[in-house]
């Protein structure tokens, strides 16, 4: 991977200075340092906010209530998960990256995680159908607000940094739906085979 990134920086500065683009090139390494500290700061205040956002959630128990408004979907995706601290932390990580914050859904997808092992009757290297069940949930999971997106839209100057939800909406549905129609058809073979 080195190699590849070494190969395009020089590819670039050869074409740059060939086409007599040495000022450009200048400019453009010279503000690199300050345009990655305002992606930084932008990224790490807005995680930190709805961190908060997130913490005040779960201390007030609307997080409870999320999770038990989950209960229906995940006993019918998952329906031999009995424990309902798996159920919780899952129910967490679900919210978290509905609303974009796939910073603090980690936490809370760790936890499950460590959780669905814990009540596995898998070997130490195999993963249960609930953990793949749950990868595919978290890793193609609906996102109703992408706060990140709209944060570093906005940093960038866009003229309404939402502009874009309705599809990030169908696109994240999509591929839910679709995640979990081939898990569930992959778990159905591998339990007749």
């Amino acid at each position: 991977m080195n190699k590849i990134w070494l190969s395009l920086i020089l590819i670039s500065s050869i074409y740059g200075i060939a086409t007599g683009r040495l000022e450009a090139i200048s400019e453009c390494i010279l503000s690199l340092p300050m345009e990655g500290l305002k992606l930084v700061c932008t990224l790490v205040f807005t995680a930190c906010f709805w961190s908060g956002i997130m913490m005040i959630m779960f201390d007030s128990g609307l997080i409870d209530q999320v999770s038990k408004a989950l209960n229906p979907f995940l006993n019918f995706i998952m329906p031999n998960l009995k424990s309902e601290t798996a159920k919780k932390f899952i129910s967490m990580n679900i919210a978290a990256n509905m609303f974009g914050l796939g910073f603090a859904a980690t936490p809370a997808g760790l936890k499950a995680m460590k959780e669905l092992k814990k009540i596995s009757n898998e070997d130490e290297e195999t993963a249960s159908d609930e953990m793949v069940t749950f990868l595919v949930l978290n890793t193609a999971g609906v996102t109703l607000i992408p706060t990140t997106v709209m944060a570093i839209r906005q940093s960038y100057g866009a003229k309404n940094p939402a502009d874009f939800i309705v599809l990030a909406i169908i696109g994240t549905l999509f591929s839910c739906v679709v995640g979990l129609t081939f898990d569930f058809i992959f778990r159905k073979m591998r339990k007749k085979g």
